[in-house]
């Protein structure tokens, strides 16, 4: 007798092939029939005849590393279909964390009520036993960790024995079962790395037939490089590389996609395997400080406030800043998404020229004051991409979809601030908006880019088709009434359309509602 049985369904495989009508039969954790199941038996009966059944989406580019052990569980992820999310991306993961990456993060931890207590990969997953997760968790571990526990946040390569420090740190975590490196160069203290050091590390990754991912080390001006040296590093170390968020940042450098696209392909022609993920939106989001020289974030976010004290060094960011971009742009492109202190919540949701107007400054005035009395822990939304790039980065064959943001809630801690629309809608955007509206992309193919290619890329072997033995996340959703609600206005909306998720045979969501089931795990590479 099967656990569950959904029938009259149409399922899209994950493959990329047509959908055809099919009952799935659930035992346990897997998939244990598939076919027209006339007949047989089973303790829980779905009627899926209005419905498309798809495997869980695998969302390939997630920050929900710290946000993940917020309890109750925010919601944002599973409610659009995400039964699994690649944490642990540009740069940046849960661990390992000592010296000055473990001080870094502290005060954001404490920040979402939680405490830190753990330090290696090994420790952090026992941490994560204890919780309640809606969906399962992919650890990479991030490049920044590593660097900024051994050699800290300044501007300068390692010793050779740090060098090693690292490589047994990182080999550590490997071990414990990661799935690869992340590198987030546009970040301190990223950014200050070599590309021999990346290899270094990229080496050990590939020892254990991890991947290598990349928030690049520009996007814009520099994009070209960005990529080559991108591909460098895959090429060198003999591994898998994803290009995270892949795009054209900045108008000047939207006429730049054919030469990104002529680049990867020709890697990819040469046998390099190559990948990248997107969001269906032309808006970034990350710190607020990510505007500044790199020489301004030398020494992590207590050297980065002393600078700031000076109105002199203010003045000299503040020149760097302009020669990037012009005032009026950057009042107008960039919104304030997150702060922390009560007294500034009112500018959650408005451009900086509008802050800067509410508080009788200019925009330049507005940045550093807002950055000082938030001790830099302010989010934005930058405005900077073009649709009609957008679109042509979804049509390519190795291009996933990823939100490229935490898990966030309606309510509690994780319903604060403006997120981004992203981490509530990106998924349901795409099936909505390029496959229903715009007809891009076809719902097989949009399927695809949300599961069996993740999970191919990711080397998720159990998971991301719906195939007989394979794990039993899946997705029921109505076509006809699937649509992302998540704007920058009001972001904190679930979409509509999405009927139920199941993960390892367990419903996390019935008929749009939350069940409690909590059947997510952190899945460690064996």
């Amino acid at each position: 007798m099967l656990d569950i049985l959904i029938q009259g369904g149409t399922v899209i495989d994950g493959t990329g092939a047509p959908a055809q009508r099919c009952d799935v039969g659930v035992t346990g954790d897997t998939i244990a029939a598939l076919g027209i199941l006339n007949g047989a038996q089973a303790r829980e009966c779905i009627d899926a005849r209005e419905m498309h059944i798809c495997p869980g989406f695998i969302d390939m580019h997630s920050h929900s590393d710290f946000n993940m052990l917020v309890q109750p569980p925010g919601r944002g992820k599973i409610m659009q279909g995400i039964t699994t999310e690649v944490v642990g991306n540009c740069g940046l993961s849960a661990a390992p964390l000592l010296g000055a990456s473990r001080a870094q993060r502290e005060k954001n931890i404490k920040n979402l009520g939680l405490d830190l207590c753990w330090t290696h990969l090994d420790e952090f997953a026992e941490t994560v036993k204890k919780q309640n997760l809606p969906c399962h968790m992919v650890p990479l571990i991030g490049h920044g960790n590593i660097r900024g526990s051994i050699v800290g946040y300044g501007n300068r390569q390692p010793t050779p024995d740090e060098m090693q420090t690292m490589e047994r740190l990182f080999t550590r975590q490997m071990e414990a079962g990661a799935w690869g490196l992340s590198t987030g160069l546009v970040y301190p203290p990223g950014m200050y790395a070599a590309r021999d050091e990346i290899i270094g590390l990229a080496n050990i990754a590939a020892r254990f037939g991890g991947i290598y991912t990349s928030h690049m080390r520009s996007e814009g001006d520099m994009l070209l490089e960005a990529i080559e040296e991108t591909l460098a590093v895959g090429r060198s170390a003999g591994l898998p590389v994803q290009i995270s968020h892949l795009k054209t940042q900045g108008k000047s450098n939207w006429h730049k996609l054919p030469s990104v696209f002529e680049l990867i392909e020709k890697a990819r022609d040469g046998g390099m395997t190559v990948f990248a993920d997107r969001y269906p939106y032309t808006a970034s989001s990350t710190g607020l400080d990510v505007v500044f020289p790199a020489w301004a974030c030398e020494g992590g976010n207590y050297s980065e406030l002393e600078r700031l004290q000076s109105p002199e060094i203010c003045e000299r960011i503040y020149a760097d800043i302009l020669e990037r971009m012009s005032e009026v742009e950057l009042g107008r492109d960039i919104l304030i998404a997150k702060v922390i202190t009560q007294k500034n919540k009112a500018l959650e949701g408005m451009r900086l020229e509008a802050a800067a107007a509410l508080r009788g400054q200019s925009v330049g005035e507005a940045l550093f004051s807002i950055l000082i009395e938030e001790e830099l822990d302010v989010d934005a939304v930058f405005f900077s991409m073009c649709e009609n790039n957008l679109k042509k980065i979804l049509l390519k064959d190795y291009v996933m979809i990823g939100s490229d943001a935490s898990v966030w809630d309606t309510e509690g801690l994780l319903g604060a601030g403006k997120p981004h629309p992203r981490a509530f809608g990106s998924f349901p955007r795409v099936l909505r908006k390029y496959v229903c509206e715009q007809k891009l992309l076809s719902l097989e193919n949009a399927v695809y880019k949300m599961t069996g290619l993740p999970a191919r890329t990711i080397g998720l072997t159990d998971r991301g088709v719906i195939r007989q033995s394979m794990k039993a996340d899946l997705v029921l959703l109505r076509m006809a009434d699937v649509q992302d609600l998540s704007d920058y206005a009001d972001p904190h909306q679930y979409p509509a359309g999405i009927s139920r998720v199941m993960v390892d045979g367990k419903w996390e969501v019935a008929e749009g509602t939350m069940t409690g089931n909590y059947a997510g795990r952190l899945l460690l590479k064996r």
